[in-house]
């Protein structure tokens, strides 16, 4: 009996092992730290450490101009998607540069950036998370590339200076809230490609006088 249960606790301890180890290496490279994944040889953007949360306490950071690839003990990464929480709460980000290779903003990646004034997504994007560009108020006009097929939950959520929005044909669903309390926006087309609208959406969108809903 306690042979069984010795060899129990093992195994459970050895599944929790596996549960919360690490798969990747994370390093700084220049003024952005990383996620590194010698496996694929992929690289995701991510936010400073564990215990120095963002980077704009102590680092000021204005501009972030994220590369395509990034080199590290000799080995070139790829740089395909920006992280969970990584510009989080960098009010003093103005202006961002995401590469053709990125393929993924993770959730809350760029959330209450209030600096941020602009942004292009490129072609490569396929998702952009839940509340990814939340309480960036001084975004102004967002342009959403034709490779995005969801705009995840409260995206855009109180982006209080957004005047514009592009959605191109290629989105089928907006996510709840995706666009709760942008009070300046005043219209907006939905493509015919979208076939679901959460609940929310357009919440508190104050100055909205215009919209047009597809067949």
């Amino acid at each position: 009996m306690k042979t069984k249960l010795f060899t129990l606790l093992l195994a459970v301890a050895a599944s929790v092992g596996t549960m919360f180890a690490w798969d990747y290496e994370r390093v700084q490279i220049g003024d952005l730290y990383y996620n590194l994944d010698a496996t694929n040889q992929t690289a995701e953007v991510t936010y400073k450490s564990y215990t120095y949360y963002i980077y704009n306490e102590g680092w000021g950071i204005t501009t972030a101009n994220i590369p395509a690839s990034v080199t590290y003990n000799e080995i070139t990464y790829s740089v395909t998607s920006i992280g969970d929480e990584a510009f989080n709460g960098c009010t003093g980000l103005t202006s961002i540069e995401i590469p053709n290779s990125v393929t993924s903003i993770g959730k809350s990646a760029f959330y209450n950036c209030k600096g941020l004034t602009s942004v292009t997504i490129p072609n490569s994007v396929t998702s952009i998370g839940k509340s990814a560009f939340s309480g960036c108020s001084s975004l102004t006009s967002i342009e959403i590339p034709n490779s995005v097929t969801s705009i995840g939950e409260s995206a855009f959520w109180n982006c209080s200076g957004l005047t514009s929005v592009t959605i191109p044909n290629s989105v089928s669903s907006i996510e709840n809230r995706a666009f709760s309390g942008c009070s300046s926006l005043t219209s907006i087309e939905i493509p015919n490609s979208v076939t679901s609208i959460g609940d929310y959406a357009f919440w508190d969108c104050t100055n909205l006088t215009s919209v047009t809903i597809p067949n």
